[in-house]
């Protein structure tokens, strides 16, 4: 049937340390022919490189962009020229070896850069390890009872969890039939292993859950009410077997009252064991086998003991009513069982006989007779010659330490009184007990040596093995050694924490189990919590070494390891088995420790690979339907037997896709994605018993841009798995993925999804044009109507001297404008507030001429430039005004009244106001006086001086003129030559009279920038002089207008520019308060976005800059896409989710959407300019012209974070209006994008276009109704669609063909762009003075994985997770435990502190390891969830956060150091306070792409195709940390921001073991900066 896509090895034992290497001997070697032969194998989304070039459109109508030519090189000093040309050299002498690293290159980066949709290798584990025989064997458990024979660590406890979950599935089912109520019960055969597997479950299971042993119930049979409590609240219980065992004797509970038994490691069930007490008394005599339980047994080896396995496993399977289940090929489990290279045995020479040395004796003597001592002294029998005589001393050292001597008494007076109620030597007894601990604590104790007499030959081969294995760099080796003897563990920990026995490198841990709590130190109890916590360490490398009893065998999760010692030879196949599963790394070595000569030590390891032979053929000469197959069937064979068959061809060329072929097609796909070389990336096949046959889900590598598909229903499990490999192929080929001749094609397309995402660089710059003057002075023309703006003072004391505000009147009513600051001098500052006066004026032809007259006054009067302007010729108007600067403008009803008419009037009639020397001394007060000579000499008069004469010389102290006359000509400095400034020729025809009066008055300052607040006072104040007037022209302009109207180019400066942003956003149709809209278009430095770096020709007086709101709308423009792109593409998989908002919210589409309607223009780049706030196109009579600079040059970067800047200020001017209002924001989202997937006006478009999937509205069962029922309680929000929330919690890994729903994917990535809002708005709301960086940098706490991580189960998510992969549910369980430690850990601080535990410091979570990728993904999917179950409410996304995240963040300071993480912080604080060093950069330099190979090998790939491919290759930077010209660490990488990260991590781990003085010898340093101060030269900043 066709188809057709719509669209598309022994030396002796030396006393001295000697190589081990020779004591190695191959097992196989050993006994050659034997059957012993043991084999081998059993960015914000905006920091991407540029591309595209043209403005073309590429023909599947992709968008391709306009990129600017690059700008002209900047000057650098020399220094840092030297240093780029070195860096040069050092690129060129090592271009072969970086060429190298860009094939090696993996990205390893986790924020939400493309680089997210590949993946992160370093912090998630890739889950490779198939999973087909882990569900088949699930899909087998739940129709029969069965037994799991698997290796250690295949996850037999997965498969229990689902059996598990899917057995309460079912109870909730019946239970709402109103069937009655039952239990399910996991077994162990530990009291430790309690607490391990129920930590598990807990993990697994968001269910009821409870935990019993004998620690915890003392008696288990004397109450019914207590079980009847455990059953009924919990849906699932853990307990060793011998509980269960009680409460059937007792029928506390019946069997019929359990619904599922699982026997962890089930080859216990023999004799009378409680495992077979409970089958042989209480299963077997349920009659109605429909209510017996179902049977789950797990083991490695069906034989515990030296018996035939096939004998054993038949016994089993009886006992326990089931049958055994293993794989059919080994392989199967290769990735998940042991990958031992070798498997070795040494051997030692042997020991003495048992002897006691002198202080055992001496203790024998004391305290032999006393039974307390018996176990003690039995132990100490054998520790001198099977350890040595250091130990067995040493032994008795750690027994007596610290206060256990007062323990000892105690045991022994209880021990005696148990005897006997009188005991009249009991004091003898007791002060023998305390001889004993003085002769110990007095004793003369050797130290130790590698010395047989010192050390038995067996501890000293034993340290020679350990000394060769830790003797290399691998940092990551990790040894368990196997001890019978929890004693002999600490001893030999101990042994080697000595200072003469430490081995570098090793880090030696004890993990035994059991225990008592009143037992001294030889038997101190150990909980299953201590020993997690040791085996997290042992996973951290903080202990590399452990000395492991059996606990390590059976049970414990131990991480991976590569070397594996017996110390003490296992007993039985199960032990082996168990042992050598520990050994999981690549090239792992097991270590067999035989004594020479000794027939039983060599009969044991016979005997194991025998048994395991045995085993093994017992497993292949099973039945094939007890065999797993792992979905590996012969093909062939089942698709000739199966009818209606699909398959595909390609038009173009033909290429045909069957069944059989898809699989390949699929594998072939799967192992071209990007991986590290180590990992074997595999497709996932789940295949289903469903109505009909089987179904089958293909489930691909999170690399993979689609994730799942599922095939038809099938008969056979064959076909089935074919049927979805056909699906995934229809899927990938629709996608592009795989190309018309069906080869994978994906990985090549990476660098052009690189290239069409577009960044854009904050270097690249180019010259645009700008705007000057706003729209409003465009329109000239006689006047008609005139609207006021009143300029007031908030302060006008601050000024200086009285003043009244002036008016600004205008052709059309301005609106409003943001008040701003002026300073005056130091603590001298006011607001400026514009302040529109309702209605308009309609003023005569004479009052137009007044006014006329009067504006160009004061230009020319005041600022020295005399126009020639009519009326219509200018772009506004000045007046005067009688009214204060505190009086109410708002509510004037005539607005011509505002108007002082008069001094409009008197100073149209008077171009100065005439003197002749007669006037009363008042008039020569008050007056403004300029000099008609030189314009930069102002005056205030104050008063006349009689007693001062013209011709008396200037008094000491006063200013000195500026002008030439002065300075040259003259050769009197008396008053008059003060006052005539005039040059010789003018001077010449002017006669002064000798008598005219004397004025002392004030020379004001020229100062115009009074946006300017770094100013001092001698810049700003008036100076005193002594003028006589005859030279100078007095101002028919009141001095309280004149003292306001030098405030006019600053305030006039400033609305130009609020104006040409408004004029902006009238552009882009948004109504944006208008404060905000200059903030969002304000650019004050050429370097804005480097906020760690020095600012670079910084503009001042200019206000607040963009940067604070570009981070609001970056935030913002993310989540708006996210809901859009969600909404509008329902059945799109996550990674095309990432690539469609790439492309949206990228700098790139940014940036050229800005070009296009030429917002560039618009951005305010540069200062107030003494020159340029004048009106222009008029005609300048006197005065010296302004060239105004009408270009500027920006980066492309520049222009798009205005752009976010806007979105981020649209934002803030809807949410004042109402917090739920985000319309204007979204308006400006779509104006920035435009594109198709984002097209929305208002809020309640989204949810309007949203459709709701048919798995969303299906019916829900009876789990998802529990499940919606108890998140309801613990979170307070109840779902309408609970099927929702069961899908936030489904793991790609886990088969959606179960539920028939998708997995969390698409709601996480909802999830996280709401999330990320909500942690923004409330930083900037919270901190409104924080600049971007330090909001940026304690975003990165709060959004960060390893805080979801924690808060995924602080609210217990991590139980609800639905997965079907033994490595997440081993990750999960390890940090489940870590957090809680943390948890409980800063609880008890808290109470030690003086508060309640739940006053814990809120940061406890910091320290702590990386999450389990799933445990933030699942947080953030339920937030998505719930939005939109609540239909697009982000009210509900605020709620949340304000409830379960801010509580942690109330203090913002417990996360400095947090934020301080990042490397090139790290790397600078090292460098500044550690080495003093201040000669070091971060330089970074674009590699060059090799050169394509001519002609080709004629392979698939020739050489015109291999050069289009280096065209679309991603950019490849090379980032080096240079340290006095010489190289400290370096990394290759895809942007400048990732290869400083890669390289600074790489210094920093340089630098970690680096002494100063060495460092110092080692880069030629000589710098010696103190603590905190930083260094001349530009290191370099982190972006």
């Amino acid at each position: 049937m066709d188809v057709e896509l719509e669209g598309v090895p022994s030396a002796p034992v030396s006393s001295q340390p000697a190589s081990v290497e020779d004591d190695l001997m191959d097992i196989d070697e050993l006994i050659a022919g034997d059957s012993l032969g043991i084999p081998a194998n059993a960015q914000d989304e905006d920091d991407m490189a540029n591309g595209a070039d043209s403005d073309k459109e590429d023909n599947d109508g992709t968008k391709q962009w306009v990129v600017n030519a690059p700008p002209n090189p900047r000057k650098i000093s020399e220094r840092k020229r030297a240093d780029n040309a070195a860096f040069d050299a050092w690129i060129e002498e090592n271009q072969q070896n970086l060429a190298k690293g860009l094939d090696k290159f993996i990205v390893d980066d986790d924020d939400k850069t493309f680089q997210s949709l590949t993946r992160d290798f370093e912090n998630k584990r890739i889950i490779t390890n198939p999973r087909d025989y882990q569900l088949e064997l699930f899909e087998l458990a739940k129709t029969q009872n069965t037994i799991a024979v698997l290796d250690t660590g295949s996850g037999k406890t997965l498969i229990a969890a689902l059996l598990l979950g899917w057995t309460i599935q079912n109870e909730l089912e019946d239970r709402s039939k109103g069937l009655p109520k039952r239990t399910a019960f996991f077994l162990v055969d530990k009291v430790a292993l309690v607490f391990q597997q129920y930590a598990v479950l807990a993990c697994n299971l968001d269910y009821p859950v409870e935990k019993l042993c004998g620690d915890m119930i003392e008696d288990v049979s004397t109450d019914k009410d207590f079980w009847e409590k455990m059953t009924s609240e919990n849906m699932a219980i853990v307990c060793t077997a011998a509980i269960l065992n009680q409460c059937l004797h007792h029928s506390f509970i019946r069997m019929d009252q359990i619904n599922l038994l699982v026997f962890d490691e089930a080859h216990h069930t023999k004799k009378n064991h409680p495992y077979a007490r409970i089958i042989k008394d209480f299963y077997v005599e349920v009659e109605d086998e429909e209510r017996r339980p179902r049977i789950l047994g797990m083991t490695a080896s069906p034989a515990d003991a030296q018996i035939d396995p096939k004998i054993a496993a038949a016994e089993l399977e009886a006992l326990l009513h089931s049958q055994i289940a293993t794989v059919a090929d080994p392989a199967a489990m290769q990735h998940t069982s042991a990958k031992l290279k070798r498997e070795v045995l040494v051997e030692y020479d042997r020991s003495g006989p048992d002897w006691e040395t002198e202080l055992n004796q001496a203790l024998r003597e004391l305290v032999g007779n006393n039974s307390v001592f018996r176990k003690p002294f039995a132990f100490a029998a054998t520790t001198a010659a099977e350890l040595g005589p250091w130990c067995a001393d040493r032994y008795w050292q750690l027994f007596f330490r610290g206060d256990e001597v007062v323990r000892l008494e105690a045991r022994t007076e209880r021990k005696l009184l148990r005897e006997s109620a009188y005991c009249p030597d009991m004091g003898e007894h007791t002060s023998k007990v305390q001889a004993a601990h003085r002769l110990v604590k007095e004793y003369g104790f050797s130290r130790p040596s590698l010395s047989r007499d010192l050390l038995s030959p067996k501890v000293i081969l034993l340290y020679n093995i350990l000394r060769d294995q830790f003797s290399g760099v691998d940092r990551n080796r990790r040894c368990i050694v196997f001890v019978k003897q929890r004693n002999v563990a600490s001893l030999l920990v101990d042994l080697l924490q000595q200072p003469e026995m430490k081995i570098p490198g090793l880090e030696p841990g004890v993990l035994v189990g059991g225990g008592r709590r009143e037992a001294g130190w030889d038997n101190t109890k150990v909980t299953y919590r201590e020993q997690v916590l040791t085996i997290i360490k042992f996973k951290k490398g903080e202990l590399n070494c452990v000395f492991a009893t059996s606990v390590a065998e059976e049970g414990l999760d131990i991480p991976n390891c590569n070397v594996i010692i017996r110390y003490d030879l296992n007993n039985t196949l199960i032990q082996y088995i168990q042992s050598r599963g520990r050994a999981r790394q690549e090239g792992s070595i097991y270590i067999h420790m035989v004594e020479k000569g000794n027939a039983s030590h060599f009969d044991k390891l016979k005997q194991n690979q025998r048994n395991e032979d045995a085993l093994r053929k017992f497993c292949e000469a099973m039945p094939d339907d007890r065999k797993l197959t792992g979905n590996n069937f012969n093909m062939d064979y089942f698709l000739r037997n199966e009818k209606d068959q699909r398959q595909y061809t390609v038009p173009e060329t033909g290429a045909k896709l069957n069944y059989k072929q898809s699989l390949l097609c699929v594998a072939a796909f799967v192992a071209s994605l990007p991986h590290p070389p180590e990992v074997n990336l595999t497709p996932n096949y789940m295949i289903c018993h469903v109505p009909g046959g089987f179904q089958c889900e293909v489930i691909l590598p999170d690399l993979s841009p689609i994730k799942n598909a599922i095939g038809q229903v099938h008969s056979s499990k064959a076909v089935a798995k074919c049927s979805a490999a056909f699906e995934m192929c229809l899927q990938l080929i629709k996608g592009k993925y795989l190309d018309q001749h069906l080869r994978p094609v994906f990985t090549k397309q990476l660098p052009a999804m690189r290239n069409a995402r577009l960044a854009v660089g904050s270097k690249k710059k180019a010259h645009y044009d700008m705007r000057i003057k706003p729209e409003i002075w465009s329109v000239l023309g006689e006047p008609s109507e005139l609207y006021i703006m009143a300029l007031t003072l908030e302060n006008p004391a601050a000024l200086g001297r009285p003043s009244t505000p002036l008016l600004l009147m205008t052709r059309q009513p301005i609106g409003q404008v943001a008040s701003f600051p002026l300073y005056f001098g130091a603590d001298r500052s006011s607001a400026v507030n514009c302040i529109p006066v309702p209605g308009c004026v309609k003023p005569d032809d004479t009052r137009i001429q007044g006014l006329t007259a009067f504006t160009l006054t004061v230009f020319k009067d005041i600022f020295s430039k005399e126009y020639e302007a009519t009326a219509a010729q200018l772009p506004y108007f000045l007046a005067p005004t009688q009214m204060e600067h505190a009086s109410d403008f708002d509510s004037v009803s005539d607005p011509a009244q505002v108007i002082n008419w008069p001094a409009v009037m008197f100073v149209q009639q008077n171009e100065r106001i005439a003197y002749t020397f007669n006037e009363p001394d008042d008039f020569f007060k008050d007056k403004y006086v300029a000099d008609p000579y030189n314009g930069s000499r102002k005056f205030f008069l104050l008063r006349r001086r009689h007693d001062i004469k013209p011709t008396d010389p200037v008094p000491d102290g006063i200013v000195t003129p500026g002008h030439r006359a002065w300075r040259v000509n003259c050769q009197t400095h008396d008053i008059i030559n003060y006052s005539l400034s005039a040059w010789s020729k003018s001077r010449s025809i002017l006669t002064p009279q000798a008598g005219q009066p004397v004025v002392e008055a004030e020379l004001l300052p020229i100062r115009r920038n009074l946006l300017v607040d770094n100013v001092g006072d001698d810049d700003l104040e008036p100076k005193q002089c002594f003028l006589v007037l005859q030279p100078l022209r007095i101002s028919p302009i009141p001095v309280d207008v004149v003292a306001m109207a030098y405030t006019f180019p600053a305030i006039i400066h400033r609305i130009d520019s609020n104006l040409v942003a408004l004029d902006a956003c009238k552009l882009l149709g948004l109504n944006i308060r208008p404060d905000l809209a200059l903030e969002a278009f304000t650019k004050d430095s050429d370097n804005t976005e480097e906020h760690d770096a020095e600012q670079l020709n910084f503009q001042s007086g200019m206000g607040n800059n963009y940067e604070r709101l570009e981070f609001l709308g970056d935030c913002f423009l993310k989540m708006a896409t996210t809901i859009s792109i969600f909404t509008l593409n329902p059945d799109k998989a996550e990674f095309e989710y990432h690539v469609e908002r790439m492309l949206l919210i990228c700098n790139r589409n940014l940036f050229n959407n800005a070009l296009e309607v030429k917002l560039e223009e618009y951005v305010r780049s540069m200062a107030f300019d003494r020159r340029s706030w004048y009106p222009q196109g008029l005609t300048l009579k006197k005065g010296k012209r302004n060239d105004p600079t009408r270009k500027h040059v920006l980066a492309d970067k520049t222009i798009a974070d205005v752009c976010e800047a806007l979105i981020g200020a649209a934002y803030l001017t809807a949410q004042e209006q109402d917090p739920t209002n985000f319309d204007l924001a979204i308006q400006a989202v779509s104006i920035m994008v435009r594109d198709k997937h984002h097209a929305m006006k208002s809020y309640q478009d989204y949810y309007a276009a949203y459709t709701k999937p048919d798995w969303q509205t299906a019916p829900c069962n009876g789990v998802q109704l529990d499940m919606a029922a108890r998140f309801h309680e613990r979170m307070g929000y109840a779902f309408t669609y609970p099927r929702l929330l069961r899908s936030a919690f489904q793991h790609p890994t886990y088969p959606s063909v179960y539920e028939k729903l998708p997995s969390y994917q698409r709601l996480e990535f909802l999830g996280d762009a709401l999330l990320d809002m909500a942690c923004v708005e409330f930083l900037f709301r919270k901190f409104p003075g924080a600049d971007p960086q330090w909001l940026t940098e304690h975003k990165m706490a709060m959004v960060s994985n390893q805080f979801f991580g924690c808060l995924a189960v602080y609210l217990s998510f991590h139980k609800a997770i639905a997965y079907c992969s033994p490595a997440i549910q081993k990750e999960v369980a390890e940090y489940v435990a870590e957090i809680e430690d943390a948890l409980e850990r800063a609880r008890q601080e808290a109470v030690a502190r003086g508060g309640t535990e739940d006053e814990f410091c809120r940061d406890f979570w910091v320290q702590c390891s990386r999450p389990p990728k799933c445990l933030p993904d699942v947080v953030e999917a339920y937030v998505g969830a719930v939005f939109v179950d609540s239909e697009y409410d982000f009210g509900q996304v605020r709620d949340f956060f304000a409830r379960h995240v801010r509580p942690f963040f109330e203090d913002m300071r417990l996360y400095d150091a947090f934020a301080n993480k990042h490397p090139v912080t790290e790397l600078a604080g090292v460098m500044q306070n550690r080495f003093r060093c201040g000669e070091w950069r971060l330089l970074v330099k674009e590699l060059p792409l090799p050169a394509a190979e001519e002609g080709g090998d004629g392979g698939e790939i020739g050489g015109e195709v291999a050069a289009r491919m280096m065209v679309n290759a991603p950019t490849q930077v090379v980032c080096a940390v240079r340290v006095h010209a010489l190289t400290l660490a370096h990394a290759v990488a895809a942007s400048s921001r990732h290869g400083k990260i890669a390289a600074t991590r790489k210094a920093l781990k340089v630098l970690e073991g680096m002494e100063v003085d060495e460092f110092k010898r080692a880069y030629g340093c000589a710098c010696m900066l103190r603590e905190g101060e930083g260094a001349d030269g530009d290191h370099g900043s982190a972006i």
